[in-house]
C-alpha cells in the first residue's frame, strides 16, 4: 500500500522503519514545499537508497488534471481534477487586479445541500474528500503560480462544498497549508464558507479563531431561505445568528455574508431593509453575487438581478452601517458556476 507524500506522520514512520535519520524529513519537506520538486529522483539532497524508499511507499498525487481552462482576460484559471475513483472536482485560481491571488478549493465530490441556484447540487453528494485530496489542490495551484513567478496568497473553501460536513478533513488541510514548513499560508488569509451548520460553527470558533468565516446567506428571512436552501429547515436564522454572535465575541473577526442576487426571488427592495436590520451593529460584510445562469437551470427559470437593483440594496445597507461589495465576475467564458465543469464531464 502506498501513502500520500503529504502524510507527514506516515513519512516519518517509514523513515524510522528503514533506520533513516529523522533530519532527512526536513530535507524532503524543503524539496517538496519550498522548491516544488514533484519527482523523488530529483530530490538531490537525500541519498539514493532513501529516494527508493520514498518511491516504494509514497505517491505525489491522488488527483490528476483532466482539464485546465483560463478566461480570455487571463484573470481566472479553472482546473478540473480527476480522482483515483474516476470522479471530478474543481478548483479555481483568481488573479485579482490588486495582484492578490486566491484559490477556491473543493472539499467534497458534489454537495448534499441542494441549493436551487447552484450547479453542484446536480451531482448530489458522492463522498467527502480526504485531507490529501484537498491539500493537493492547494499544492498544484501554488506550484503553478510559482512557475509564473507569482505566489498564492489566499485560499477559500467555497468550491464543491459543504466544508463543515467534511470538517475533520478541512481542519487537517488548513493545519497543513498554514504550516510554516509546508505552504506557509497565513491563517487570516484562509476563508471557510458554510451554509451554516451551526454546531460546527461553534467548533470552528474554537479551532480556528484567526481563520475567516463566510456564511452562505442569500436571504434575510427563513421563508425565502427555505424556498432556495433546504438546510434552513434544520438550522433556522435565529440559531445561526446566535452562533455567529458567539463567533464574533470570541474572535472579534468580521463575518462575510454571501448573497446571490436572483431576479424576483430574493432581490425585492424591502428585503434590503430586512437585511440591514438583521446585520445592524454587527461585524459584517455583505458580498452581493450576481446570479450566474448555468446549464440545466431552464426549469427553474432564474435570472440575474439588474445591477442598478443591487446598487439600491447597497445604498439601503449603508443606512444601517453595513459594508457591502458587488462581486466582480471574472470567468463567464469558462463555466463560472461551481460544479459546472464537473457536471459536464459526468454527463459526457
Amino acid at each position: 500500500m502506498k501513502y500520500s507524500i503529504h502524510n507527514e506522520e506516515k513519512v516519518k514512520e517509514i523513515l524510522k522503519e528503514n533506520k533513516l535519520p529523522p533530519f532527512r524529513y526536513a530535507q524532503i519537506e524543503n524539496a517538496i514545499y519550498k522548491n516544488f520538486i514533484t519527482d523523488f529522483d530529483e530530490i538531490g539532497t537525500i541519498p539514493k537508497v532513501m529516494r527508493e524508499v520514498l518511491k516504494e511507499n509514497f505517491f505525489y498525487e491522488s488527483l490528476s488534471v483532466d482539464t485546465i481552462k483560463t478566461s480570455a482576460n487571463g484573470q481566472t484559471t479553472k482546473i478540473l481534477f480527476k480522482t483515483k475513483k474516476d470522479e471530478f472536482i474543481e478548483a479555481v485560481i483568481m488573479r485579482h487586479q490588486t495582484w492578490r491571488i486566491t484559490l477556491c478549493v473543493s472539499c467534497q465530490v458534489g454537495c448534499p445541500m441542494a441549493c436551487s441556484f447552484c450547479a453542484t447540487w446536480k451531482l448530489g453528494l458522492l463522498r467527502n474528500l480526504d485531507p490529501d485530496e484537498i491539500i493537493e489542490q492547494v499544492y498544484f495551484a501554488a506550484k503553478l503560480l510559482n512557475s509564473e513567478w507569482t505566489q498564492l496568497r489566499n485560499v477559500v473553501y467555497m468550491g464543491m462544498w459543504e466544508p463543515f460536513i467534511n470538517y475533520d478533513s478541512v481542519k487537517e488541510s488548513i493545519l497543513f497549508i498554514t504550516n510554516q514548513k509546508k505552504l506557509n499560508l497565513a491563517n487570516r488569509r484562509i476563508t471557510v464558507s458554510t451554509c451554516w451548520i451551526v454546531p460546527w460553527i461553534r467548533r470552528f470558533t474554537e479551532d480556528f479563531p484567526q481563520t475567516s468565516l463566510a456564511i452562505s446567506l442569500h436571504a434575510p428571512n427563513d421563508e425565502i431561505r427555505w424556498s432556495i436552501m433546504p438546510v434552513d429547515h434544520t438550522y433556522p436564522l435565529v440559531d445561526l445568528m446566535k452562533s455567529l454572535d458567539d463567533y464574533v465575541a470570541a474572535t472579534n473577526k468580521r463575518i462575510f455574508y454571501e448573497y446571490i442576487m436572483i431576479n424576483g426571488v430574493n432581490d425585492h427592495i424591502k428585503l434590503a431593509d430586512e437585511l440591514g436590520k438583521l446585520l445592524e451593529w454587527k461585524l459584517a460584510h455583505v458580498n452581493f453575487i450576481p446570479y450566474n445562469p448555468w446549464e440545466g437551470t431552464g426549469w427553474i427559470d432564474y435570472s440575474a438581478t439588474p445591477r442598478f437593483v443591487i446598487e439600491k440594496f447597497q445604498r439601503i445597507l449603508e443606512k444601517y452601517w453595513v459594508v457591502s461589495t458587488i462581486r466582480h465576475t471574472m470567468w463567464d467564458d469558462i463555466d463560472a458556476a461551481c460544479g459546472q465543469l464537473a457536471n459536464k464531464k459526468e454527463e459526457e
